[in-house]
């Protein structure tokens, strides 16, 4: 026998293997379910109520959902690079 077809026949082996496995596996196990139970019961909590949010921007005006930008000044900055060198 040849290498190939020896290793066909052993995947082919371990894939029957599992399907039967997996039969008996779902064949063994319990098929009573458990019902849901009919009694209700009420909860009643005082909810607060969430505050409204804004869901629009208006037209012309500033866009709430974007921060403030507050940009800090620049520290050290170069004045002329010479030679990938900086004079400040």
């Amino acid at each position: 026998m040849s290498y190939g077809r020896l290793t066909r026949q052993i995947a082919l082996f371990a894939g029957g293997a599992a399907i039967v496995g997996m039969g008996a596996l779902t064949a063994c196990s319990s098929s009573a379910k458990d019902s849901p139970s009919t009694t209700t019961t009420t909860t009643t909590t005082s909810a607060v109520t969430p505050s409204p949010t804004e869901k629009a921007v208006a037209p012309g005006g500033p866009n709430s959902f974007s921060p403030t930008v507050n940009p800090n000044p620049p520290g050290a900055v170069c004045r002329e690079v010479v030679g990938n060198n900086c004079i400040r």
